[in-house]
């Protein structure tokens, strides 16, 4: 019997085998780049759901729950009721409330321009306030969350994206903003925001400089695309109209 000789195993397949572990990280690493980065910029995707939103944004129509905090007597009042917003041009945002409960009780509030109205059915009395000199910082704030694109965020705020949150069982972005005009800062140190997929914004807190802030959540939610301005006007019958001085 004729004995074959044995060969010696070639050092390829050792070498081979010996990098075989650190190519296999390399080719992980190389896959887990897209995620990585994605999961580094979640700004950038909560950006992209805003920016949809406001190319077909028109209207909403929602339940709300308001609370306000007053930070010198540490009291919190809240109300719940109903909110319509209309954009009515990139500079108008048209707004109605009606809220019932807190120490305020019913009442009825619009935002129109250049034009604030208060409500108390109780007193049956429609308080007008003139308020053309916020006009373009009411625009601003309705605006935020509804409607407003990325780039007018960024253009007047400081944007930064703190965590995903759940608010009614769904997935939010938790925003803070900022505002970049010192005359703004007078009235608003910053601004939160919580936006869901659809590119709007389910809960606001407004903190002032004082302390004092105001916290809206919004359930319910509905586009409304066929809105129109009449939808949005406050007179009710047997009021009676006073003009009230603006601070």
């Amino acid at each position: 019997m004729q004995r074959v000789p044995m060969q010696r195993p070639s050092s390829v397949p050792i070498t081979a085998m010996k990098r075989f572990p650190s190519v296999l990280t390399a080719i992980f690493a190389l896959a887990a780049l897209p995620a990585l980065a994605c999961a580094a910029d979640p700004l950038a995707t909560v950006f992209e759901h805003i920016d949809a939103a406001a190319k077909s944004f028109k209207g909403i129509t929602a339940n709300i729950s308001n609370t306000e905090f007053h930070a010198l007597v540490d009291d919190t009042d809240v109300q719940t009721g109903t909110f319509k917003l209309l954009r009515v041009n990139p500079t108008l945002t048209r707004v109605l409330l009606d809220l019932t409960g807190g120490m305020n009780g019913a009442q009825s509030m619009a935002l129109n321009g250049d034009k604030a109205l208060v409500y108390n059915p109780k007193t049956k009395i429609l308080a007008e306030y003139d308020i053309a000199k916020y006009k373009d910082t009411a625009s601003q704030f309705l605006a935020l969350g509804f409607g407003a694109t990325s780039a007018a965020l960024k253009a007047s705020y400081d944007v930064t994206y703190v965590a995903e949150e759940t608010i009614g069982g769904k997935p939010t972005a938790h925003l803070k903003l900022v505002p970049k005009s010192k005359e703004v800062l007078r009235q608003l140190k910053q601004a939160e925001l919580w936006f869901g997929d659809d590119g709007l914004s389910v809960k606001q807190k407004f903190l002032q400089p004082s302390g004092d802030y105001r916290l809206a959540a919004y359930s319910n939610m509905k586009q409304a695309a066929t809105m129109q301005e009449k939808d949005l006007d406050l007179n009710p019958k047997g009021a009676t109209r006073q003009k009230m001085e603006t601070r």
